[in-house]
């Protein structure tokens, strides 16, 4: 980058040298002082540098493929898997909203192919996402808008591939090589060319150790949560879990319910009925659980501000960019504490149900939800187990009304039943909610550790004596 003179950094003006300039691209923002920078720490750290087309066995993505036909979609658990855009999150495949493609389909297009081990990219819209392929999968369709790749072993570990992709010096490079307005893209040709460091096989092992055991504590999560959901599935086995049941029954005038004023024929679904549930001690929700009132902000103080849409199950709340109180939106007014369940109203985002597992400082979320404060923490997972469960999701349908913006109002909530079980089944639902968000809480701050790790590596600033440490990414969940 020696032909390369910088006149100021903001805003960005550089002098370039005819050679330094890209035959296939002259747009200025191409050559912006951030992309400049970043290929010159690459290059100036020490590592050996190589492009990515040098250090993989083999790159395929379903470019100008028509797309798979409707008719060869399988649900879940059928054919063989289909990975699309968004399963790819957090370094993670995300198989619990995998859907299948029929095995012919697969077979007759080699472009969609991928397998155990290989890198997942994410190359048009929502560009530079990574994930890896589990050693579990066999074979794996991908749909449009993704590559794979499959490195060279002998060069590279696709873990430590996977977690410097993720890192800022590599997503700065693939920012840089999109184009492309609306929905930027990156063409395969684009890949090949990130330039990629190759540290020694211990570095490797070392940061490639915690990938892998950020993969293993996610599946464990997974596993603490399956559990749960049988427990509450048992509960209520005799449950309807359509969101918004039809039928034809007939209603009775003694059936209306005065409290709630509701003369809509859907309230009154014989399908919201679950006779199992009367064997158990049930209480409304209200005897359970306190709603959190509207706190005052501090214009000058810093907040993090989780919306609905930033929230989910199993989802770790964690990260958020924090501003100042007086450029908050008007709604950020719900104080965000350890045990709190926060829950959507709304229809469109009906499903949405959070935990708080862990003290937050300053966190806040909209008052356009209800957050619960369980009155006996004890119970704060067996609570969040059930409000979360597609068996619970189903009775709050019965309650959503309105035109424009259809939801539940927070009474209704409040008013809604909770089976109260044995001890022994609320403690061991509990403990399987508290592993479930201590292994992702485990599994995110090893990811963070690696691309730390890498930055680092590359900055000249890695510490060399942790691989004297004989690090184990043991679980602590």
């Amino acid at each position: 980058m020696s032909n390369v003179y910088v006149d100021r950094t903001k805003p960005s003006i550089l002098y370039l040298n005819e050679y330094t300039i890209d035959s296939d691209r002259i747009d200025a923002d191409f050559y912006h002082i951030d992309y400049i920078s970043n290929e010159r720490q690459l290059k100036q750290s020490g590592l050996e540098i190589k492009p990515l087309g040098k250090i993989i066995s083999k790159m395929n993505s379903p470019i100008g493929w028509q797309g798979i036909p409707s008719a060869a979609y399988l649900p879940k658990g059928a054919g063989v898997p289909l990975i699309r855009v968004q399963n790819v999150n957090d370094l993670m495949l995300d198989r619990d909203t995998l859907i299948g493609v029929q095995e012919y389909i697969y077979q007759d297009q080699p472009a969609i192919q991928a397998e155990a081990e290989d890198i997942i990219i994410t190359r048009v819209g929502t560009i530079g996402r990574v994930c890896r392929v589990p050693n579990d999968v066999s074979k794996l369709a991908m749909g449009q808008n993704l590559t794979r790749i499959k490195v060279d072993s002998s060069i590279i570990t696709s873990e430590f591939l996977t977690i410097f992709m993720a890192s800022e010096y590599c997503q700065l490079q693939m920012k840089r090589y999109a184009y492309g307005g609306v929905q930027p893209s990156l063409t395969n040709k684009n890949i090949k060319q990130l330039l990629v460091p190759i540290p020694s096989p211990e570095i490797q092992k070392y940061i490639g150790d915690k990938v892998r055991r950020a993969e293993e504590l996610r599946e464990e999560a997974k596993a603490a949560k399956k559990d749960y959901e049988y427990i509450i599935q048992d509960i209520y086995s005799d449950s309807n879990t359509i969101k918004f049941p039809k039928g034809f029954y007939t209603v009775q005038s003694h059936d209306f319910d005065d409290k709630h004023l509701r003369i809509d024929s859907n309230f009154y679904n014989p399908l919201y009925k679950n006779r199992k549930l009367d064997s158990y001690k049930n209480v409304k929700l209200s005897k359970l659980v306190d709603l959190k009132k509207n706190c005052k902000i501090q214009a000058e103080e810093k907040y993090a501000y989780f919306e609905i849409g930033d929230l989910s199950t199993s989802n770790i709340l964690d990260g958020k960019e924090r501003v100042k109180g007086s450029e908050l939106p008007g709604r950020a007014k719900l104080k965000l504490e350890k045990d709190d369940i926060i829950v959507s109203l709304v229809q469109e985002s009906i499903e949405v149900t959070s935990y708080v597992d862990k003290e937050l400082k300053n966190t806040l979320t909209t008052n356009g939800c209800a957050v619960l404060i369980p009155r006996d923490k004890s119970l704060s997972g067996y609570l969040y187990a059930i409000i979360s469960s597609k068996y619970f999701i189903a009775q709050k349908c019965r309650y959503i009304s309105g035109t424009n913006i259809r939801s539940m109002s927070k009474d209704d909530l409040l008013d809604m039943i909770v089976p109260v079980v044995e001890d022994g089944i609320l403690t061991k639902v509990n403990e399987l909610v508290k592993k479930e968000f201590a292994c992702l809480r485990e599994s995110k701050k090893l990811i963070q550790e690696a691309k730390q790790d890498v930055e680092d590596l590359i900055e000249g600033n890695f510490d060399m004596s942790k691989l004297d440490n004989n690090y184990t990414a043991e679980s602590r969940c």
